[in-house]
């Protein structure tokens, strides 16, 4: 019969120091598919975050609890979460890449956006001491959006990586279906926020308008653009007919509520990209399909059926044709200088100081920087002119060229 140890012997193997795996033994046991999952991690928390405000505010219907809680979590936790991943995946990659002596050159040379973005970041960078300095409007951002030169690079740096190192096609599938639920779901509720949401005197510029969780209706109209485009993308390529009625619900829902947000230039946005959508598939596929043209014919009814019984799209196409046709037969007239909302005196002023400062531009912020008020507002309003005045015209090329990447 086995004898069974006494107290002394157990409490010597409860002691006893178990071994520790070497750095390199844990790197081994790490598969290079936890970066494709750790990753998709990171960009669904992120991309959770309207659900997570929307919660609560659902419940107290205060815009100025909803500011606090957009305020917290994005800038306290939620964003600064995924870019520490984002800084992990890389130093993980670095670190196993060294050590099954990987050659480090060749996400480079898969991908022509690494390259372009890094030297975007390098000149964006070297062109603060050769315009502005390290002033504290470019040290925390100004104007409305109180945006950072470091967290506009952090852009760059955190989702271009944690977008590369998700690889797996399952992975990402799963990540776009999640993202486009949480388009529906505000898109959802979007309506009953404009009818319950209260402010306090202190917002003073703040009314009732169809912004869901966001504090602008031009910012939900971006958010609102991006969405209605993946919908339909998505169920251009959908797998089953499931899926495909999904989609399609997400696309219109989007879409409506898009017209009482009433942001004229995402209509035109999303019009472009259910349009781009079906180019794209042209040139993939050698010929037209169903789908992507059923895409943007879903858009477009929804779009003009929504206007119409709103009354809204044929004041809207008029406000478009007759701004377009002041641009072009009265360009100096008080209508001209209106148009867009005032954006068109916007770009004609940048534009002109584009041209005064080509090569390194006004720097970031220098709209607020250098208090040129006559520009009519701190930002241009347009990506393209913006990185073309803060960043001379070679900065604006790098841009472009690492869209197009």
């Amino acid at each position: 019969m086995k004898k069974f140890p006494d107290a002394k012997t157990i409490w010597k193997a409860l002691n006893k120091p178990l071994p520790i795996p070497s750095f390199s033994a844990l790197l081994d046991r790490i598969p290079w598919s936890a970066l494709s999952f750790i990753a998709f991690l990171a960009l669904a928390e992120f991309g959770l975050w309207p659900i997570l405000v929307l919660v609560p505010t659902m419940r107290h219907c205060s815009f100025d609890r909803m500011i606090d809680w957009n305020m917290d979590l994005l800038d306290k936790s939620i964003f600064p979460l995924t870019a520490w991943l984002s800084v992990a995946l890389c130093a993980l990659w670095l670190a196993k890449s060294l050590r099954e002596k990987r050659s480090l050159s060749a996400p480079f040379r898969r991908n022509p956006t690494i390259p372009l973005v890094l030297a975007l970041t390098a000149w964006m960078t070297a062109n603060i001491p050769l315009t502005n300095g390290m002033v504290y409007s470019v040290m925390h951002g100004a104007g409305l959006k109180h945006e950072s030169f470091f967290l506009h690079l952090e852009y760059f740096l955190c989702f271009l990586p944690l977008g590369m190192f998700l690889r797996d096609a399952r992975l990402k599938l799963w990540l776009l279906r999640g993202l486009t639920a949480v388009s529906a779901v505000l898109a959802s509720c979007a309506f009953y926020l404009y009818d319950n949401l209260e402010s306090s005197p202190y917002y003073y510029d703040w009314r009732p308008s169809y912004a869901a969780i966001f504090t602008n209706i031009n910012y939900y109209g971006y958010f609102l653009t991006v969405f209605i485009g993946l919908s339909a993308a998505l169920m251009a390529g959908a797998e089953s007919r499931r899926w495909r009625a999904f989609y399609a619900v997400a696309l219109v829902l989007n879409t409506v509520v898009l017209v009482y947000n009433n942001t004229l230039g995402a209509w035109i946005g999303a019009f472009c990209a259910c349009l781009f959508l079906v180019a794209a598939r042209r040139v993939r596929d050698g010929k037209f399909t169903f789908w992507p043209l059923a895409a943007l014919g879903l858009f477009l009814a929804a779009l003009c059926l929504t206007g119409a019984l709103k009354g809204s799209l044929l004041g809207n196409v008029r406000r478009l044709s007759s701004d377009v046709g002041a641009i072009l037969t009265q360009p100096e007239s008080v209508q001209t200088a209106h148009a867009g909302s005032g954006r068109w005196a916007i770009w004609k002023e940048c534009v002109k100081l584009i041209g005064q400062y080509p090569l390194f531009g006004i720097g970031y912020e220098g709209i607020h920087v250098r208090n040129l008020q006559f520009v009519g507002n701190p930002r241009p309003h347009n990506e393209f002119i913006q990185y073309a005045l803060f960043y001379g015209i070679p900065g604006a090329l790098l841009m472009i060229l690492f869209l197009l990447g």
